[in-house]
């Protein structure tokens, strides 16, 4: 529920340092999300360790397991996460959602049967799921409209910042230590989090508007005037409880549900859980110029640096475009990966050994720049706010869907077809990726249009026809 501004509100605002407050919300706040990436990526640096002991010797497919029971877990929770807050609060439920975060990594980490791992690591995966629904509604809530759309990308920087800890945890060769490491971030966030005040928009549905006053003049300033975005905070309410749709309502927006949720499918079929799941294990079987784990450290932050700027990029940039290069681009990475593989066994390809990284590198850059964050935004730019919430959890149950086949079946593949008609396989998805961006894909070129507008170039006069037949759309 996004708080509105206008020129008025910017006007009532005093103190030069009250937004620090909101960056220090948003800060600790996402702190859960540097853990989701975490537990993404601790897999390319912990399975190859677990043949390494004679205790618990992990194979492929129990390996294809530990792996995908993130994305898993996180896939029933997705619509509970979002009523448990509306109930509970964001923020009790994001302490509460950091507690199975903190204790994973030691139920992972110092486990003495698989049963342990795989459990914790669905459980983890569960709360990885709830996070991601609700740390985002608490940080749009708590932030004023003119730094929403900076503090919007923290959550995406710390996920990546988390897969890159997690890649440079290869340092050593203990899962105890890796685990122990890894549980620092959460640990952290159960600490400073009872210190971050409540929503102000949840506490205004719950008839606690004193509150919630209270709340706005520490996010906003001593001095801040809170009676318009009080009145506009109970507009809003009013017009949720009013107006809450169920998932029957996206079949009036069925050309936008189809485009978003298309859009995902390439998303998560381009191959880039697999990449960030397995990333050692590949530059380990490509010989790469440099040590697996460098490598692994080098991906992640290039994906941290192509996220910083990712914003920038997509704010100037005609998406539609930017879609269309993003996956032409990952669509030839994964060609060079493949053909660098069918030729590893026949020629020598020393020479070229920098290949893997380079394509790696560049697939992950591209990504984060396109195919990565825009589906996204189509979520909030095509749908309006009474079915923006229900789009939101359909689009992301088909993410987390498709990471878990993904990431399950990608060890599968391999087995099948080998590295190299895997790659040509994401590459292939990818390629016809562009054909349903240039065929299907409405111009976003101007992403500050009206919902209306959008809407009627989607599907014309229907959707006014429908408006006047139902009011709930």
């Amino acid at each position: 529920m996004a708080l509105i501004s206008s020129r008025n509100e910017e006007s009532t605002y005093e103190g030069p340092t009250s937004k620090y407050v909101q960056y220090a919300g948003v800060f600790a706040a996402t702190l859960a999300a540097f853990s989701i990436g975490t537990y993404l990526s601790w897999t390319s640096s912990a399975l190859p360790l677990y043949n390494k002991t004679d205790t618990l010797s992990v194979s492929d497919q129990e390996a294809s397991w530990i792996s995908s029971l993130v994305p898993l877990g996180a896939i029933p929770i997705t619509i509970p996460a979002g009523i448990l807050a509306d109930k509970f609060g964001r923020k009790r439920t994001i302490w509460a959602i950091t507690v199975p975060l903190f204790l994973c990594w030691y139920i992972i980490g110092f486990a003495q049967s698989k049963i342990w791992i795989f459990l914790g690591r669905f459980v983890a995966g569960a709360a990885s799921g709830a996070a991601s629904v609700v740390v985002p509604m608490f940080t749009s809530e708590i932030v004023e409209q003119s730094i929403r759309g900076l503090l919007g990308t923290i959550f995406q920087l710390q996920i990546t910042a988390g897969i890159l800890f997690a890649y440079a945890t290869a340092f050593t060769d203990s899962l105890h230590v890796i685990a122990i490491l890894c549980s620092v971030v959460p640990a952290l966030l159960l600490i400073s989090f009872p210190f971050i005040p409540e929503s102000p928009a949840w506490l205004v549905m719950q008839g606690r508007k004193n509150e919630a006053n209270d709340v706005l003049k520490h996010f906003r300033g001593a001095h801040y005037r809170t009676e318009t975005e009080l009145t506009r905070l109970e507009l809003q309410a009013s017009e949720m409880r009013e107006a809450k749709a169920s998932i029957f309502h996206l079949r009036n927006y069925q050309k936008m549900t189809w485009i978003t949720l298309g859009l995902i499918i390439f998303q998560q079929l381009s191959g880039i859980n697999a990449l960030i799941f397995y990333a050692k294990r590949i530059f380990d079987d490509a010989d790469s110029i440099l040590s697996s784990s460098i490598s692994s450290m080098i991906v992640g932050v290039v994906q941290v640096i192509a996220t910083y700027y990712s914003t920038i990029l997509i704010e100037r940039s005609n998406k539609k475009l930017l879609l269309f290069i993003s996956m032409s681009v990952m669509a030839t990475c994964m060609f060079i990966l493949s053909g660098y593989f069918h030729f590893q066994n026949s020629h020598d390809i020393s020479n070229v050994s920098w290949i893997p990284l380079f394509s790696f590198a560049v697939f992950i850059m591209i990504f984060n720049i396109g195919l990565g964050p825009i589906p996204w935004l189509m979520v909030d730019n095509l749908f309006t706010n009474n079915v923006k919430r229900t789009a939101s959890a359909a689009t992301a149950i088909c993410n987390w869907t498709l990471a878990f086949l993904v990431t399950k079946c990608f060890q599968d593949m391999v087995n099948l077809m080998g590295l190299s008609s895997s790659f040509a396989t994401f590459g292939m998805i990818s390629l016809i990726g562009t054909v349903f961006v240039s065929t299907l894909v409405p111009e976003m070129k101007q992403m500050g249009r009206n919902v209306e507008e959008i809407q009627i170039e989607l599907y014309g006069m229907q959707i006014r026809t429908s408006r006047e037949t139902d009011p709930e759309i």
